[in-house]
């Protein structure tokens, strides 16, 4: 599995933050509907007929394969501006390898083809710090100009050390012109690599508006404006230097364990022990061991021991697993380091598939089981806070996928509706009364309301400054929750305050980046570049009304900042701030990356890879 980060300096998110130094990931498509007429630009579909089964002769499919079989062609099911997304997004391989190697072929241009300069010359100063600066286009600015394919790539290519440049195309958007063989697409450029002097990291973030003329099943290329540029340079070659193996390497379990890939333990450990290729496994630090060192607790995949590794003082870890008495080899996918009994000693949660493990350390890195609780639910997130303000940490458990003997709809129990749904396991509220006796109180409390989602990850926050603690809940599929609490009661007000985000939602986290003494909340989603281009053509959803079609199109545009304006209040400026690409975003948070006292955003994203991606 890989994961990228991206990062934001929060001084600039009022101008249009940036994203420095990222890799691309996948995407998760938004499912689609449409019947209408295809549009008029319609390129011959060159889809590949599947290689049957040897031995099987007969095309006869089961109704949901044979469905699927028929919407491989695009053309087939109205959807031809897919098969011009296909086509453009041929030619746009072709440039990325063009553009990297001058010596290999070009991509089709149009006899007329022109661009503007893909490196505009104005450009403001938007950060500078440290060696860290960013430069960039003023919002609307014209970029004009009238440059060949080579003078343009030309550019680009003399702004970095050829060997290190690297450069990525994603294609979110796409509309087709009626009675015309045009076609344009909104692209996003990313190139990187070192600068000329081989001692500075760069990065360009462009979108562009690409132009395009259909030539039976090819696309040719027309022209190239020019609607953002942005640039950041950093004095070093790197931010952040990759230290796991480092700290890790000595250990045996890093290099047969860690560094082995999903697929890898698929074909030797049996489904039945929860190795599954959407696994969602969390981490927990704190020191456990009483040397004010931070160690290491990683949950893992069913069949797989968890790993507990201690912090040495020259900064390596030891892997302490077995001794520690906490390497389950149950599927888990979340867990905290705190201290449950107030003796000084941190303790540990972890989160299994259906149920919740207290075990109390004896101040040496040593665990006992103390208390254990069954889950309606797998938890895939944990967050404790004293919210009853007793003197002693409780528990939230985020409910995901409900276990086997809940009422589930749909096939195989998928979320209903996908972009709102309330098929999912409840989430629970554990209130800890002392003596390693934990309760849930979720009714009890009001936390039952709207406590039907696919929970991912929740935070606790006093964002109304009433000195007590409220709840934001991170859900998948759909809107989220925040539960306001009031003398020990909590209601769900995230409708109320425009705080809802319905969306993909993955993670969540508080934060005054601005500095102005109020709380603002930043959640992780997923930016689909699938979901950006279907959800705003005329044929998706045409059963459904605007506001539902625009609730299709937010679960598609990525993460969410909410600016905290006082008194309760909130503003989002997800877009004004530039902060929505994060890609397949797993986990963010607000941290002081430059030690410069101002909140800067680190998202973590990605999702599964693998050498070969003829699959899809």
């Amino acid at each position: 599995m890989t994961h990228q980060l991206a990062i934001w300096t929060s001084r600039t998110l009022a101008f249009g933050a940036f994203m420095l130094f990222i890799a691309g990931c996948g995407d998760r498509s938004t499912p689609t509907t449409g019947t209408e007429d295809a549009p008029r630009a319609t390129p011959t579909a060159n889809v590949a007929e599947p290689t049957p089964v040897p031995g099987l002769s007969k095309r006869d499919y089961v109704g949901p394969l044979a469905d699927a079989y028929e919407r491989i062609d695009p053309t087939k099911d109205g959807w031809t501006t897919e098969a011009l997304t296909e086509a453009a997004n041929e030619e746009l391989a072709v440039l990325q390898n063009w553009i990297a190697d001058p010596d290999v072929p070009k991509p089709s241009l149009d006899n007329n083809f022109m661009s503007t300069p893909w490196i505009p010359a104005a450009l403001d100063t938007v950060f500078s710090e440290d060696g860290l600066t960013v430069r960039a286009t003023r919002p609307g600015l014209k970029v004009s100009g009238n440059l060949s394919l080579d003078d343009a790539a030309g550019a680009l290519r003399r702004d970095f050390e050829a060997d290190s440049l690297k450069v990525k195309f994603k294609l979110y958007r796409v509309e087709d012109q009626p009675n015309s063989r045009q076609f344009t697409t909104n692209v996003r450029l990313e190139a990187s690599g070192l600068a000329p002097d081989k001692t500075t990291k760069k990065q360009h973030v462009a979108e562009w508006t690409m132009v395009w003329e259909m030539d039976d099943s090819n696309a040719r290329l027309s022209s190239i404006g020019i609607t953002s540029f942005e640039e950041a340079t950093h004095a070093s070659t790197a931010l952040f230097e990759d230290r796991t193996a480092a700290a890790l390497g000595k250990n045996t379990s890093f290099k047969e364990q860690l560094l082995q890939s999903t697929d890898y333990w698929r074909g030797r450990v049996s489904r039945d022990f929860g190795v599954d290729v959407v696994a969602n496994h969390g981490l927990a630090m704190g020191d456990v061991n009483g040397d004010r060192l931070d160690d290491l607790y990683l949950c893992m995949q069913g069949g797989l021991p968890n790993r507990l590794y201690l912090r040495n003082p020259d900064g390596t870890l030891t892997d302490a697993s077995a001794e520690s008495g906490a390497d389950w080899l149950d599927y888990c996918a979340s867990a905290l380091i705190v201290d449950f009994n107030n003796d000084g000693h941190r303790d540990l949660v972890v989160g299994q598939e259906w149920r919740l493990l207290f075990m109390e350390n004896d101040g040496k890195g040593h665990f006992e089981l103390a208390f254990g609780i069954g889950t309606q639910a797998q938890t895939y997130s944990i967050a404790a806070a004293d919210y009853d303000g007793d003197g002693d940490l409780d528990l939230y458990a985020c409910g995901y996928n409900p276990s086997s003997g809940a009422i589930r709809q749909g096939a195989m129990g998928e979320p209903m509706p996908y972009h709102d749904a309330q098929n999912g396991g409840p989430s629970m509220l554990l209130r800890n009364d002392g003596n390693w006796e934990f309760n849930e109180v979720t009714a009890e409390v009001g936390m039952d309301h709207n406590n039907n989602r696919f929970s991912f990850a929740a935070t606790w926050e006093d964002y109304d400054n009433d000195g007590d603690l409220d709840l934001y809940v991170a859900n998948d599929y759909g809107r989220n929750n925040l539960y306001q609490q009031t003398n020990g009661k909590f209601r769900d007000i995230a409708n109320q305050l425009g705080l809802e985000d319905m969306s993909s939602g993955m993670s969540v986290a508080w934060g005054d980046y601005n500095r102005d003494g109020n709380m603002d909340l930043y959640v992780s989603n997923m930016f689909s570049a699938a979901g950006n281009r279907i959800t705003y053509q005329r044929q998706f959803q045409t059963q459904t009304n605007d506001s539902v079609r625009q609730i299709f199109q937010r679960h598609a545009r990525g993460n969410s900042l909410f600016q905290g304006m006082g008194q309760g209040k909130f503003q989002d400026v997800s877009v004004a701030s530039n902060v929505t690409m994060g890609r397949w975003a797993w986990g963010s948070s607000f941290i002081d990356v430059n030690n410069d006292s101002w909140r800067d955003l680190i998202v973590a994203n990605g999702f599964i890879t693998a050498e070969d991606t003829g699959d899809l």
